[in-house]
């Protein structure tokens, strides 16, 4: 169980800090809440106590798993056909459960396809929304587990993403 004041990464919008642990009560229930304030962006977020850990509530990484990320978005062996990813709808469901799954390396994986895409074949909405919450995601928690400024985080992880070579 998370206290106050614990740092956690919450699957679908990255870093944050516990605030508090209310209880609220639901449908004639009374359940714990954690109350997330996301760090990116300041939005408070309920967790329930009991699933955060189904919901994929978990501790951030190391400072070396970390550098590990760093190194796996630097990867220009992994490549990204453009052209065999998919119809839309199977890509944009196939990345959102990618991204729910909470898994750090599979954010980098939606990220650099997207990155790939967005300069050969430019994203739909939808998938600049995505880019830009599974980016969100990866800065809040690099950030933090760097110790760095999240701006800073955000540049590097920029300049990473737009030098990718693609597989055409």
């Amino acid at each position: 169980m998370y206290k106050v004041g614990d740092t956690i990464i919450h699957p679908l919008h990255g870093a944050g800090e516990i605030v508090e642990i209310v209880e609220e009560k639901v449908f004639d229930t009374v359940q714990k809440y954690y109350v997330v304030k996301i760090l990116y962006n300041g939005m408070k977020v309920l967790v329930p106590v009991n699933s955060a850990a189904e919901i994929g509530i978990r501790n951030v990484i190391s400072e070396e798993e970390a550098n590990k990320v760093f190194e796996l978005l630097k990867d220009n062996n992994f490549k990204v056909d453009i052209n065999n990813c998919g119809n839309y709808n199977k890509r944009i469901r196939e990345n959102q459960q990618k991204l729910k799954s909470g898994n750090i390396y599979c954010v980098v994986e939606v990220l650099k396809m997207l990155a790939a895409r967005e300069k050969v074949k430019g994203l739909s909405t939808n998938e600049k929304m995505m880019f830009n919450n599974a980016k969100q995601i990866l800065v809040s928690e690099l950030g933090l587990a760097k110790g760095l400024d999240m701006e800073e985080v955000e540049k590097m992880v920029d300049s990473i993403l737009f030098e990718l070579e693609t597989a055409e």
